[in-house]
């Protein structure tokens, strides 16, 4: 969700010092050991492809279309939990002969096409026709918000099979990220090398004309040599975006998924060292090849975002023999991204902050066995080191509290009053605390 207030510490470009406090991205918590949903074992096959899932914001239900190996066919489970699921069947009507293979949805724009005109989501699938052995991408439509319905001409012709898609409010456009099809490299023979898979960008306003930016991410010498980028799923963050990058290790079959980020939705970063932030299940389970989230941003349950993802314990190349499932994993709100106090103290001092309004600020911070305070500090000239009266550390002192919201009061001030500069820095004090975000936003 876009939100100009919330600061991240995804890198030190917010940050003035940081000392004692090094950074650690988060991995995924296991909501469930077990898929939350499987196949059936008969029409459904033994794997479920890819899938996407929201929730509907008037009824709270859970919906989740998916696709599976044996038949290529849409189909949609629904619930109240996230954890139970009812099968409603097919979702795609009119699709014989049709195998999707990929489906990714958003929310309708003003902007859209006239197609979309009375749709409540709109998205795109990949699609293979057994008819003529053809494929290709095609728009998707929902008018009731569970049956899909799919445009007769494609779009963006070569693109490969798997995209995800993001409607970004804050800029009125679409983000579509895909591959281009695979081919031969030059000067191999048949069966050899394939060009590598790769991230590319296109936007537009109505779903119909496409603007491409090339390509946006790819793997680097600092992946491993088998390492391609199979896809990522884009989602607002802060003022920016962040990504749940999907590597594919060639040689081995197999695949996770790391942490990205960016500025503005093109010029895409990888952070940390590159650790998986979902990461594959161990020897023998369900998910031990294979775990790629469902082509949708995460969903906000309470203080935790929860992400279903696709596992599978099979090689990639299993085709029908796929066995794959839904499973469910979470993160802390806005917690992607630590700062970590240990029983050294740690001190964080932000680059300046607008203080021309009243402020107030809060936390999201786990110090259960330690504590943070924070102090004001006017940002004039020759960088006093001295806080404002009243926004003292002492007087902001927490400790034993775990929460993504907590507000911070000095004494009984609830808000930072303007200084002359009509800026701040905050600085920070910690130990054996992980420090995820903090929002400075007006009173």
């Amino acid at each position: 969700m876009y939100d100009p207030d919330l600061h991240l510490f995804l890198d030190d470009s917010e940050i003035l010092t940081r000392i004692h406090l090094p950074r650690l991205t988060q991995t995924l918590r296991r909501e469930s050991l077990e898929p939350v949903l499987r196949p059936d074992g008969g029409d459904e096959g033994t794997g479920i492809g890819y899938a996407f899932c929201l929730r509907d914001a008037e009824t709270g239900e859970y919906r989740l279309w998916y696709t599976c190996y044996s038949d290529g066919m849409v189909r949609l489970a629904v619930s109240r939990d996230g954890r139970e699921w009812a099968k409603q069947g097919c979702a795609l009507p009119g699709s014989a002969g049709i195998r999707v293979d990929n489906l990714t949805l958003a929310g309708k724009a003003d902007t859209a096409d006239d197609w979309f005109a009375d749709a409540q989501y709109v998205g795109v699938c990949f699609c293979k026709f057994e008819k003529d052995n053809s494929k290709g991408l095609y728009l998707l439509r929902s008018r009731d918000g569970r049956t899909l319905e799919r445009e007769t001409s494609g779009i963006l012709p070569g693109v490969g099979d798997r995209s995800s898609l993001l409607y970004d409010e804050i800029n009125r456009e679409y983000l579509f990220f895909s591959r281009p099809g695979l081919f031969k490299l030059p000067g191999v023979k048949e069966g050899e090398l394939l060009q590598p898979r790769v991230a590319r960008l296109w936007k537009s306003t109505d779903l119909v004309h496409w603007t491409d930016y090339g390509v946006v991410l790819k793997a680097d010498d600092n992946d491993p040599p088998d390492v391609e980028i199979y896809g990522f799923q884009p989602f607002r963050c802060g003022r920016g975006f962040l990504g749940l990058l999907e590597t594919y290790h060639k040689e081995m079959e197999r695949l996770d998924t790391q942490l990205i980020s960016s500025p503005d939705g093109v010029h895409w970063n990888r952070l940390g060292d590159r650790s998986p932030v979902l990461s594959r299940g161990g020897e023998g389970a369900w998910d031990s090849h294979w775990v790629v989230p469902t082509f949708n941003p995460p969903i906000p349950e309470g203080d935790r975002l929860w992400v279903f993802y696709s596992g599978a314990g099979t090689k990639h190349g299993s085709k029908k023999n796929h066995q794959r499932a839904i499973g469910l994993a979470s993160m802390r709100r806005e917690g992607w991204v630590s700062l970590e106090a240990s029983r050294t103290e740690g001190v964080l001092v932000t680059n300046p902050l607008p203080l021309k309004k009243p402020m107030k600020l809060e936390v999201n911070v786990n110090c259960r066995t330690g504590f943070i305070k924070a102090e004001v500090i006017e940002a004039k000239e020759g960088c006093p080191n001295e806080p404002l009266p009243g926004y003292d550390g002492d007087s902001s002192y927490i400790e034993f509290a775990d929460a993504v919201r907590i507000p911070i009061r000095w004494g009984e001030k609830t808000v930072v009053e303007p200084v002359a500069a009509g800026a701040c820095y905050l600085r920070f004090t910690m130990k054996q605390a992980s420090f995820f975000s903090y929002r400075w936003s007006e009173a």
